[in-house]
């Protein structure tokens, strides 16, 4: 049942599979980064292979829940109908596991040999930048590379364990029901939970305006990653309180034309949706913007002297996490709108036009990605500030409108090219064929 859930609907689970490869390959990659410290390489090769591999895992796990989580979604009505004729939670929930290792080992072998490649790739940069001995070379054996996949296939294991807990707990018959009529809320487990992990990122950030600046950089990663799975807990909320509030002017215009006013409103009756969209674009946002923020005030501040080779380090995690990113959006936001087919056929056969329809989409585009990006930056002040307080310049971050502004834009870009671009060929597709088919 697993792999023909995978065979029937492949869009769904591709963005969970390009965050799997890219897990397996960068755990890979930095996995042969301590192998090769072990043979000689020297501990500070060690110290970066385990601090890099340490944030590929934290990512992995956040994006799989997000890729995941929309996987499920859309199978929500046939798990729901298995829960019906009998199947019990246990057998849901590894349905799921199995759905996720299956992709996992599918994977792996290209994976292993990017992680490879790219190990011996990423060790010539860094002894050419003397962050590693001269004679450092990555060891031939197999080990760091077969280890990756067990490792990935816990995160994933993890992201089903969140993924699953909406579908596999509670009566048959309600999940049954919240398929056709899905509901704004989020439950008040998944609620009191996002309130502690958002008390607990608050906590931290303050613990982080206290150390020193090395501690207190690496903390500040820690903390807005915890910011963002507070919102990734309460992305439906934060989702509809921000759409709300931007798309207000368009909601006002309603006389000006229908497309503002329709995207406007979609957006937020639609909160679940509306947060799997904007979710991975804050994440974009928020980490890559808290590295370009850490890494700035760290130049700027009286008295801190950052090495040429320790900027070049934080530009390669700032790339890595804005690739866990790119995939997260590209893959969430193509597979939402291509996933609305019918619901844009059926406004076409109720009288809407192609003219119309593309206004709205490119509203409901730009909003999604305003939305996106003023909760990224959201994630990103608090863990900025306890930094700047750190190091001591006050509680003003440095922010460069040059670093910056590439990755709001180019976050911006991305997530409004994705759904229109997806949003465009779903449109022109016939709308009587669209409903007749299954």
């Amino acid at each position: 049942m697993a792999f023909g859930a995978l065979r029937a609907r492949p869009a769904s689970f591709a963005g969970l599979a390009a965050a799997l490869f890219l897990a397996v390959s960068a755990i890979a990659m930095f996995g042969s980064l301590i192998a090769a410290a072990a043979t000689g390489g020297g501990s500070d090769l060690g110290a970066i292979g385990g601090a890099f591999g340490e944030i590929v895992i934290i990512m992995a796990t956040f994006v799989a829940v997000t890729t995941l989580g929309f996987a499920v979604r859309q199978q929500h009505r046939e798990l729901a109908l298995l829960r019906t004729v009998a199947a019990t939670p246990r057998q849901v929930r590894r349905l799921i596991r199995c759905q996720v290792a299956g992709l996992t080992l599918l994977v792996s072998p290209p994976a292993w040999a990017l992680g490879a490649i790219a190990a011996r790739l990423f060790l010539r940069a860094l002894v050419d930048r003397g962050l590693a001995p001269a004679g450092a070379t990555v060891p031939a054996g197999p080990l760091p590379l077969l280890l990756a996949t067990p490792a990935t296939a816990l995160a994933g294991l993890i992201a089903a364990a969140f993924a699953t807990w909406r579908i596999s707990h509670g009566p048959p018959n309600a999940a049954l029901v919240e398929t056709a009529a899905p509901t704004g809320g989020i439950g008040r487990v998944r609620g009191g939970l996002g309130l502690l992990v958002a008390g607990g990122a608050g906590a931290l950030c303050r613990f982080v305006a206290g150390r020193e600046p090395d501690e207190a950089a690496q903390g500040a990663l820690l903390g807005a990653l915890a910011l963002m799975v507070a919102l990734a807990l309460l992305g439906p909320w934060a989702a509809r309180l921000v759409v709300t509030v931007i798309g207000l002017p368009l909601r006002l215009a309603r006389g000006a034309g229908a497309g503002g006013w329709l995207a406007a409103v979609n957006l937020r009756g639609h909160a679940h949706r509306l947060a799997s969209a904007v979710v991975p674009i804050a994440l974009l946002v928020g980490l890559s913007t808290t590295f370009v923020a850490v890494t700035a005030t760290m130049r700027h501040a009286a008295g801190v002297v950052v090495p040429e080779g320790d900027i070049w380090l934080r530009g390669v995690e700032v790339a890595m996490l804005a690739l866990f990113g790119t995939v997260a959006t590209l893959s969430t936001l193509v597979a939402l709108t291509a996933d609305r087919r019918r619901e844009y056929a059926l406004l076409r056969l109720v009288g809407a036009t192609r003219r119309q329809l593309v206004r709205a989409l490119a509203a409901e585009a730009v909003l999604t990605a305003l939305t996106g990006a003023v909760l990224g930056t959201a994630v990103a002040a608090p863990a900025a500030v306890a930094f700047a307080l750190a190091v001591g310049g006050g509680p003003v971050p440095y922010v460069s409108v040059g670093s910056n502004a590439p990755i709001l834009a180019g976050a911006m870009i991305l997530a409004v090219a994705a759904q229109l671009g997806a949003g465009l060929r779903v449109i022109a597709l016939d709308p009587a064929t669209t409903l007749a088919a299954p």
